[in-house]
C-alpha cells in the first residue's frame, strides 16, 4: 500500500515537501481499551467543550484525585473520563479524555497529493492528558523530556505523529501543561516512588475512534545524559468517547 508523506507550510509559501519519520521501539506492556475503528481522518461535526480541570498553572491550584505529585511537578488532575493504563518496568500511565474543542488556526502539515491540511483551524480537537507514576522502589531521575506520550489513530496513514494546536490557550482554559514542570525547576527532575506528574497533548478529534497511545520513558545518569541503555516504553489502545 502506498504510504502519503506531509507538506510543511513555511511563513513565506507551502513550497516545501516534509516527510514525517516514524518512531519505533520495543513496547514493555499496556492495558487495551476498547475498539471501534474509522477510515475518517478528519470529523465533521462540530465538537463541544467538556468541563474544565481544576488543576491550573504553577501550583496555583490543588491536585486533584488520589496522586501523590512530585516537589517539581505541576498540580496533577484526574478531571475527564479515563480512557485506559498502560505500563512499562518502573512506571504506568493513566489516561484521561479531559475535553474536546477547536482548532485555534490551520496546522503546519498538508496531504503531499491533496494539498489539504490536515488539522485546519476550526477543526475539532480533544484534549488527553496523562498521569504517570513511579511504580518502582528507586528514584528515576529525569531530563525536560520527562516521559513523552504520543497518540496516532490506528488507521493513520502518514509517517510520523498527528499535528496539533500548538496554542498554550487551550490548555490554559483546561487546567493542563504540555510541559508538566513548574517554572523554574532544573533537571534532574527525580521522580520518587509512587510520585506522579502530568502532561497533555491534543489531536484532531473523531468520537469513538480508536488510537494507539505510547510512552517512552529515558532517565538522566549521574553525568546528566540521556541513558539509552535504561530507556522504556509502553504502549495500549484505547478509544475516544
Amino acid at each position: 500500500m502506498r504510504v502519503n508523506n506531509t507538506v510543511k507550510i513555511t511563513s513565506l509559501a507551502a513550497a516545501g515537501l516534509l516527510a514525517l519519520t516514524a518512531c519505533g521501539a520495543t513496547t514493555a506492556g499496556s492495558t487495551s481499551g476498547g475498539s471501534e475503528p474509522s477510515s475518517s481522518s478528519s470529523s465533521a461535526a462540530a465538537p463541544t467543550a467538556s468541563s474544565s480541570a481544576s488543576a491550573g498553572s504553577d501550583g496555583a491550584a490543588a491536585s486533584s484525585g488520589s496522586y501523590k505529585a512530585a516537589a517539581w511537578a505541576l498540580p496533577i488532575t484526574d478531571k475527564g473520563d479515563k480512557l485506559g493504563s498502560m505500563k512499562g518496568d518502573s512506571f504506568s500511565v493513566d489516561i484521561y479524555q479531559v475535553a474536546t474543542d477547536v482548532a485555534s488556526k490551520d496546522s503546519m502539515f498538508l496531504d503531499k497529493e491533496t494539498k489539504e491540511n490536515l488539522l485546519k483551524k476550526g477543526a475539532p480537537i480533544v484534549y488527553v492528558n496523562y498521569v504517570v507514576t513511579n511504580t518502582s522502589s528507586a528514584d528515576i531521575p529525569l531530563s525536560h523530556s520527562l516521559v513523552t506520550p504520543s497518540a496516532k489513530y490506528t488507521d493513520w496513514k502518514y509517517l510520523g505523529g498527528m499535528p496539533s494546536d500548538s496554542s498554550s490557550d487551550g490548555f490554559k482554559k483546561y487546567g493542563l501543561s504540555s510541559s508538566g514542570v513548574k517554572l523554574k525547576e532544573k533537571d534532574p527532575f527525580v521522580l520518587k516512588p509512587g510520585e506522579s506528574f502530568n502532561i497533555a497533548e491534543n489531536f484532531g478529534y473523531t468520537p469513538g475512534k480508536e488510537a494507539e497511545i505510547s510512552a517512552t520513558m529515558t532517565p538522566q545518569d549521574a553525568a546528566g545524559d540521556l541513558d539509552h541503555d535504561k530507556k522504556e516504553q509502553a504502549k495500549t489502545t484505547v478509544t475516544l468517547k
